[in-house]
């Protein structure tokens, strides 16, 4: 007797290597989209913890220049705004030259840094302090964070404070400014 599907020729071979060769290449691009996934989310997983860490050190360099009695603020000016100071401030008003560094801010004799280290971070936060000038006014038109409330004191001191925060890895950088104002 003889076979009924002789005639074939391989049809059911070729068509189902055929389906598992589009079901191969539909598993590769899949875990290879996954690979992708995975790398965006730890890029930014690091990218978040550079910024919290340079947002940690603005919190910080607030915090000091709200702690900085007049007294200690007079030091700071007339010791010629020394690197020895604490906290290290820079003077930004001859001709409103901010600091320039190749390695800004990390290798500046200015650089301030936290008084706890961090975890999870490459390398630890550090904050700069420029000090950009005073402003003087009659009235109230500067209110930064309801500061010019009091009407005995003459004049704010502005601040500009730079922080850059380092992620798990030193690729990940994050550089975040703030501007402070305090009257002494």
């Amino acid at each position: 007797m003889r076979a009924l599907y002789s005639n074939e020729g391989g049809m059911v071979l070729v068509t189902s290597l055929v389906i598992l060769m589009i079901l191969t290449m539909l598993g590769l691009s899949s875990v290879q989209g996954t690979s992708i996934q995975e790398l965006i989310s730890r890029n930014q997983r690091d990218s978040n913890i550079a910024f919290n860490a340079a947002e940690t050190a603005i919190v910080h360099a607030e915090g000091v220049l709200g702690a900085v009695s007049a007294a200690s603020w007079n030091a700071i000016v007339t010791g010629g705004y020394a690197t020895s100071a604490s906290p290290k401030v820079y003077n930004a008003q001859p001709s409103m030259s901010y600091l320039q560094n190749a390695n800004y801010p990390a290798d500046s004799a200015y650089a301030n840094s936290l008084l706890v280290s961090l975890s999870n971070v490459a390398v630890q936060p550090v904050y700069f302090i420029e000090h950009l000038g005073t402003v003087t006014t009659d009235e109230d038109r500067l209110n930064i964070d309801n500061i010019g409330q009091n009407p005995n004191t003459c004049c704010t001191q502005m601040f500009r404070i730079t922080a850059r925060g380092a992620g798990g890895t030193n690729s990940a950088v994050a550089i975040v400014q703030s501007t402070y104002g305090k009257r002494f």
